[in-house]
């Protein structure tokens, strides 16, 4: 049986607010080289809703992330009759920060709690801890990060399963200020990915997915103008599949990443490189292409902000036939102030997936798209309240089973202390 679709909407706007507060102002002594869960660690000390212990900051929040109605907890068909609960979720968390005379700490740690009313196999408690440390040598800055996460959020756009799975990270590196505005660097990192009891479409994520990838990484990175900045930066990547290794592969990549200040008119941070992956396995096609995500916000007067969103790239499928597929996606939304603190919006999304790595299967393709709307109320501590209503559907052709159809009225909080 397949099991909770992923919360798209709820999922992917704390996404983007998460990374639009971290924006902050461009600057070349910026965190560089961390992996995938050491890389969202705040690299500049947090300004709002801190908290001030002696030299160490905190920024404690908390966000409910929904509190309503799903009408297809397991993605299911039409035909095989969607179930529907009541569920909650939040996650209250800390970031910390703290500079010292010769090491810079940031810090993260926060929790995720579902609750369904009458599904108890949807219940879960996970986690995410992440620090990293930067020691501050003159020009010269040694890193070391690490990470751990326990979640049973879905892994990404192509596995409805809620799967426990298990992240690990450790990582390093070594940074040298090549002047005040720009440093070089290289680094190393580690991921463990871990999937236990877990099964989509019946196949065990476990056997299809439990790899460990080493990632190598140098790079520049620079202040083009007080506002904008950019890294320039190639990396090679080794995944080594626990029980399947012909689905080993090596990655090299180029890319170039902007970050445009929140001073700017618009603000954002936008990602463009090429991909080349050779798989083991002489079935599979290698990949080469154009990668990249963005995340732009620009305001309209005064009275609304647009966000739009776009990303590509490729990921292993669960599914050892599959090998892998090209995620294309693209979201759009706007938020339009209605009178005082009160706003409303709308959110517009599409995915296309593209199933072409196998050279002995036809091609096919998978699309989700969500549509949304959200009524909103804005307090004066930089806290949001919404009424959301969200429609979300998934179609495969060539593999109806995958189809679904879900509808969700739920309330959110983003609360900062």
């Amino acid at each position: 049986m397949k099991r909770n679709p992923a919360r798209t909407s709820a999922t992917v706007v704390l996404m983007i607010m998460s990374l639009l507060c971290a924006f902050g102002e461009a600057r070349a002594q910026s965190a560089v080289g961390g992996g995938p869960l050491t890389s969202a660690l705040s690299d500049t000390e947090p300004q709002t809703g801190v908290l001030r212990i002696g030299p160490v900051r905190l920024a404690p929040g908390v966000t409910i992330k929904e509190i309503g109605y799903d009408t297809n907890v397991f993605a299911e068909t039409a035909e095989e009759g969607p179930k529907e609960d009541w569920v909650a979720a939040a996650m209250p968390d800390v970031a910390v920060f703290s500079r010292l005379r010769l090491v810079r700490i940031s810090a993260y740690a926060g929790s995720e709690l579902t609750y369904y009313h009458e599904y108890e196999s949807e219940r879960s408690v996970g986690y995410a801890a992440r620090g990293r440390f930067d020691f501050l040598l003159s020009r010269m800055r040694p890193f070391v990060g690490v990470g751990s996460a326990q979640t049973q959020e879905r892994a990404n756009g192509e596995i409805d399963t809620r799967a426990d799975r298990h992240e690990e990270e450790v990582s390093g590196g070594l940074a040298f200020d090549i002047s005040p505005t720009s440093l070089v660097y290289g680094s190393f990192a580690r991921n463990r990915t871990e999937f236990t009891n877990a099964f989509e479409d019946g196949i065990d994520l476990g056997e299809s997915l439990n790899r460990d990838r080493d990632d190598y990484q140098i790079g520049l990175k620079t202040d083009l103008t007080p506002l904008l900045s950019v890294q320039l930066y190639g990396n090679r990547q080794q995944d080594i599949f626990k029980s399947d290794p012909l689905r080993n592969a090596t990655s090299t990549a180029g890319l170039a990443t902007f970050r445009i200040a929140a001073d700017a008119v618009v603000t954002g941070i936008i990602t463009v490189g090429y991909r080349d992956m050779q798989p083991v396995d002489p079935e599979t096609k290698p990949f080469r292409g154009l990668v990249g995500a963005a995340a732009i916000t620009y305001p309209l007067l005064e009275i609304g902000r647009f966000i739009f969103e776009l990303s590509r790239g490729n990921e292993y499928s669960f599914d050892a036939a599959e090998a892998y597929y090209v995620a294309n996606a693209a979201q759009l939304s706007y938020t339009h102030r209605l009178f005082g603190d009160v706003d409303a919006q709308v959110r517009l999304g599409r995915s296309v997936f593209d199933y072409d790595a196998r050279i002995d299967a036809p091609p096919r393709t998978e699309t989700n798209d969500t549509a949304a709307g959200s009524l909103g109320y804005n307090l004066r501590n930089r806290t949001r309240v919404a009424v959301n209503y969200e429609i979300a559907r998934r179609r495969s052709p060539e593999k109806p089973a995958r189809n679904y159809d879900r509808r969700r009225i739920y309330l959110s909080w983003l609360f900062a202390f």
